[in-house]
């Protein structure tokens, strides 16, 4: 049980590390435009990035609650074989995210937000320059 927690939490921290990279790679498309983009164009983008972040929260949500429910297995149950109670403890405590990423999706909602906010509406503007 304690290698499955271990590869759920293996695929949260690969959610999170295909998430961020492709937001902050979108928002410097948008910042980089020479032109205002049409608004077919931006709502194309628009929906693309909503759908990715639907899939995206959807799996780290299901894999936040797994996650949840693996380490509640792992307090309940008297250790693995191997491990002394000691280092149990710390792999259990290292998988434990307690409320914490209910923060993390917080964040992430409100990122997603704000990309949406840049694609629909900014990048519609003229630029500075």
């Amino acid at each position: 049980m304690l290698d499955l927690a271990f590869k759920i939490h293996g695929q949260i921290v690969d959610f999170w590390k295909f998430f961020v990279p492709s937001a902050v790679v979108l928002m410097g498309w948008v910042f980089a435009r020479k032109e205002p983009w049409p608004w077919l164009q931006r709502v194309a983008i628009a929906i693309s990035f909503a759908g990715f972040v639907v899939f995206n929260l959807y799996g780290l949500l299901e894999s936040y609650g797994m996650l949840e429910i693996l380490v509640a297995e792992l307090r309940a149950s008297s250790g693995v074989q191997g491990l002394t109670p000691r280092a149990f403890e710390a792999a259990v405590a290292r998988l434990d995210m307690g409320s914490g990423w209910k923060l993390g999706i917080a964040f992430h909602i409100a990122f997603d937000l704000m990309v949406l906010y840049f694609i629909l509406i900014w990048s519609g503007k003229k630029t500075a320059s």
